[in-house]
């Protein structure tokens, strides 16, 4: 891949600014999926180190690795929106150095509503210093889909379907006949909701002290339940995930499991898919999981960006 688009400067890419983790897949490039971290300490040139209108911040695991404070998307509904390009440039921050980046993006919200802002945000002309160098950035939003609807792109979708998106803000249920989507209802607990409770219920492993929700989270994305070299929370993990799930995920999932009896096909999608034993629990229940659940819907969001651009060739 080192010779890789030496003299292009155009890019189809997907972002997909999540609560929980920002990916941004990048045609040619692999994906880049950090924490949706930002931290304005003091730092070296790392991944994700970004100085930009006379500001210098970092995004992703360096974020956290630092150790003190750092803002996160799940902190704030308006984040997502806000920090977008903030988050975008620290997602680009972790790619090989390029002097000159036009993205042309394919972009997904939770809350629609919000499209012109975040388009306003990200849309335009910057000069950042990533990773320690300069480059031009032109950033174009080609479109801005419903959150998890690029999972969906380019697959073949049976006439009925349901899919739940397990997000780290938010569960989606949404409801697809022929392709259509007709119904699209966000639950407002995801995993940072589950994470939270781990954090509450681990004081006594964990000399009194509240967990770190980002060691949890960090653990849990990894497959296992060791907080640190010396305390594994498995026990406390898989009471909080049975109550999560009892008082959370019951309701909406009962409702696809009602659709799957009418005739839908059943999928699961997002980071909550991963979490350890949760998957065998949907599987059991007939879900279809999705190959890659995490970043599916950045994978569709490229490839939406890349059909938009051969459709329109002009404008590349």
């Amino acid at each position: 891949m080192s010779n890789v688009h030496t003299l292009q400067k155009i890019f189809a890419a997907g972002f997909d600014n999540g609560y929980g983790s920002v990916k941004l897949l990048v045609d040619g490039f692999g994906v880049v999926r950090v924490p949706s971290y930002i931290s304005t300490m003091d730092m070296e040139d790392v991944p994700g180190r970004v100085v930009f209108n006379s500001s210098a911040y970092t995004v992703g695991e360096s974020a956290f690795r630092a150790g003190y404070h750092f803002e996160r998307n799940t902190d704030d509904n308006e984040n997502k929106v806000n920090n977008a390009l903030l988050t975008l440039l620290g997602a680009l921050a972790h790619l090989p150095h390029r002097k000159a980046w036009h993205l042309k993006l394919v972009v997904s919200l939770h809350d629609v509503s919000l499209t012109s802002k975040l388009e306003r945000v990200l849309n335009g002309e910057y000069q950042p210093i990533l990773a320690g160098n300069l480059s031009e950035v032109k950033v174009e939003v080609l479109k801005t889909i419903p959150e998890g609807m690029g999972a969906l792109f380019g697959q073949q979708l049976p006439a009925k379907l349901t899919v739940l998106d397990f997000g780290n803000g938010t569960t989606l249920y949404s409801r697809y006949y022929q392709g259509k989507r007709e119904v699209h209802t966000p639950y407002p607990t995801g995993v940072e909701v589950l994470i939270d409770d781990i954090s509450q219920k681990m004081k006594h492993l964990n000399g009194g002290k509240v967990g770190d929700a980002s060691k949890i989270r960090f653990c849990l994305e990894m497959g296992h339940t060791k907080y640190s070299r010396d305390i594994d929370i498995k026990d406390v993990y898989l009471a909080c995930l049975k109550d999560w799930y009892e008082r959370y995920l019951k309701k909406v999932v009962n409702l696809t499991l009602d659709a799957k009896h009418q005739g839908d096909e059943i999928w699961a999608i997002g980071g909550g898919c991963l979490l350890p034993g949760f998957r065998k629990l949907l599987e059991k229940n007939g879900f279809k999981i999705l190959d890659n659940p995490v970043e599916a819907n950045a994978n569709g969001l490229l490839e939406m960006a890349k059909a938009i651009m051969k459709k329109n060739p002009a404008s590349t």
